[in-house]
């Protein structure tokens, strides 16, 4: 063992405070500084974004991209149908793709012919009613089966209501 100074309670001397202690030295060099965020590199004042490569057009001034709900067409398009014209009403507002819309609107107008169907039914008796329950059983399946084809992604236009859907969301589709 060696002998030496017996190390000293700070607190034991006069004044009771702790002697000040150096500041913590510097990071070695090459050690992540870790006063910046995570990934962040600090640009020199002379940086310059990259340039697009060459052949790349910039879009026109004034061009606006189709304005989307965010997601794929396909999910849109199904959604569309999922709450009937109320759905469809949102998506023809908000998704600007031609297929979409076209979806959308198909769902708005099969919702209400088919709630015109039911309304009718409501009214009515014996043969007439019994023939228009089964009407409403056809919308139905017909209602899921539109569904399923535009979670897939196909462009199934319904006879008469999807001609005039493509119409009104401002042409063909695809």
């Amino acid at each position: 063992m060696t002998e030496g100074p017996t190390p000293r309670d700070p607190r034991e001397e006069p004044g009771g405070q702790e002697p000040p202690q150096a500041p913590p030295p510097p990071p070695p060099s090459g050690a992540p500084d870790w006063s910046q965020p995570s990934g962040y590199q600090a640009q020199p004042p002379s940086y310059q974004p990259p340039q697009p490569p060459a052949g790349y057009q910039q879009q026109p001034p004034g061009y606006q991209p189709q304005q989307s709900s965010g997601l794929s067409e396909n999910v849109a398009s199904g959604l569309s149908y999922v709450v009937g014209f109320i759905t469809g009403f949102i998506f023809f507002l908000i998704d600007k793709r031609p297929e979409v819309r076209f979806h959308a609107m198909q769902s708005i107008i099969f919702a209400v012919v088919a709630m015109l169907f039911g309304w009718i039914r409501l009214f009515t008796s014996g043969f007439l009613a019994t023939l228009l329950w089964l009407v409403s059983v056809v919308f139905f399946f017909t209602w899921i089966f539109v569904m399923i084809q535009a979670f897939q992604g196909r462009h199934f236009k319904l006879p008469v209501i999807g001609d005039f859907a493509e119409q009104q969301a401002g042409g063909r589709a695809r």
